[in-house]
């Protein structure tokens, strides 16, 4: 999938996979957290730019 995305010309850092049980309501938060983190250092996506 990330070569997918990289090819149609978004970053690949942008997509996140992760199993996570609906019981698992900590492990939900922690991943969306490091989810947020990573997206925020990539900042504004080059494709949304560009295409304005």
């Amino acid at each position: 999938m990330k070569n997918f995305l990289e090819y149609l010309g978004f970053e690949p850092e942008r997509y996140h996979t992760a199993w996570i049980s609906g019981s698992e309501g900590q492990k939900f938060a922690d991943v969306v957290t490091r989810v947020v983190e990573d997206v925020r250092q990539v900042g504004p996506s080059r494709k949304m730019r560009d295409a304005r």
